[in-house]
């Protein structure tokens, strides 16, 4: 790392392509990147730009393209567009899941908007990428894209090769069924998530003794005209209503839920803690320390970052590299240049497990490796392997 495009004379001007979202936080750090490292801009082609047709992604493509996939973010618009392309998809599950019509949708801020039909318009938008670029053009590959953002998927991948997850439910589509599947492992706590959601949208931390019922969410529930409307906070809710948390599961049961055991997580300086690993051409690079005072520790929730010096040096180093051993594991069983890894150690801090993969987990703004933040490092590992493709081609 540290390296300029000076050092790339032979690659033959290699530039790059971004499909994102104009004026999103990630498009313009991976911009500001490689402005750095000496390098022309990235085109920029939106998510709606293809969905409407009015770019061919084919057309835009040179002999020394290289193509980045970025998150849709927050922009409504591409949420819309994917929830109307999602409309049309036939769903290999069948129809059991929330649908709305394209003529019904309207922006309100936060609103939790049938995340498995946007995952459905997501997957037809990048099958039609995929169709569009070769796979060795692209940084991160769209098949994987979607693996990831399907929990119940990935999670199912990652234990067929033994790698080390919490254990998981079997589907369960209500309230009900949740109680049944817990009473019948004996388990007393679980985590809940949106099969297809990101940044701790949709989730509940549940667990009960007992009658006593404690539940953890970043959802607000409103009822209007009869019905149950879904809106994700930064504020974490504490229900302590069987009744309240039972209404709450029901209605994320129509979105598509993972439900694994809730492992508890180390402690460090009064503060629960996980880690993202951020692996670069399958080698972790860029770790942070998650610090909470609640059990989700996203960091958009308003949770600090840890003293990673500190956190490694209580692990200690022969765990921790068994740790990073098992994200490189993780990490060989996809072609993407970069994946997220959250990561935990359990409360006596003897285990470890991965909690995710985030296809776009590299969102760690002035987090440097080796003096390098993470788009620059994988904007130079990109480039030193095309470097290479570009030597064993000649």
């Amino acid at each position: 790392m540290g390296k300029s495009s000076a050092l790339w004379p032979s690659v033959n001007s290699p530039h790059f392509l971004l499909i994102g979202t104009p004026e999103d936080r990630r498009v313009i750090l991976f911009q500001e990147a490689l402005s750095r490292l000496g390098l022309p801009s990235a085109q920029l082609v939106s998510y709606q730009q293809i969905i409407s047709g009015e770019v061919t992604l084919a057309e835009q493509l040179t002999p020394t393209t290289i193509v980045r996939i970025e998150s849709p973010g927050k922009s409504i618009e591409t949420e819309h567009d994917l929830l109307r392309l999602g409309a049309d998809e036939p769903d290999p599950e069948g129809e059991r899941y929330e649908r709305l019509s394209p003529s019904t949708l309207i922006y309100e801020k936060g609103r939790l908007l049938a995340s498995r039909q946007w995952y459905l318009g997501l997957s037809a938008i990048l099958r039609q990428i995929a169709s569009s670029v070769p796979a060795e053009r692209m940084m991160n590959r769209p098949d994987e894209i979607l693996l990831m953002f399907d929990k119940r998927r990935c999670h199912a991948l990652l234990a067929q090769h033994d790698i080390a997850v919490p254990q998981a439910l079997p589907p369960v589509y209500s309230y009900d069924e949740l109680m049944a599947a817990l009473q019948e492992r004996g388990w007393s706590r679980a985590f809940l998530k949106l099969a297809h959601g990101s940044s701790a949208s949709g989730t509940i931390a549940y667990r009960y003794s007992g009658k006593r019922h404690q539940a953890f969410t970043t959802v607000d529930v409103v009822e209007q005209a009869g019905e149950l409307r879904l809106y994700n906070t930064r504020r974490i809710r504490k229900l302590e209503s069987q009744h309240e948390i039972a209404r709450l599961v029901d209605a994320l049961c129509h979105h598509r839920l993972h439900v694994e055991y809730w492992i508890p997580k180390a402690a460090f300086a009064n503060r629960i803690f996980d880690m993202r690993v951020v692996m670069i051409g399958g080698e972790p690079m860029h770790t942070v320390a998650r610090m909470s005072q609640s059990p989700m520790t996203n960091l958009h929730l308003l949770n600090q970052r840890g003293d990673l010096a500190a956190i490694l040096d209580r692990i200690g180093p022969e765990r921790w590299q068994e740790a990073l051993t098992t994200c490189k594991r993780a990490a060989s069983l996809f072609a993407s240049l970069y994946i997220g890894v959250d990561l935990l150690f359990s409360s006596d801090y003897r285990y470890h497990a991965i909690l995710e993969l985030n296809a776009f987990g590299d969102l760690l703004p002035g987090l440097l490796y080796q003096g390098q933040d993470t788009y620059s490092a994988e904007i130079l590992t990109a480039l030193e392997g095309r470097k290479v493709c570009s030597t064993l081609t000649h």
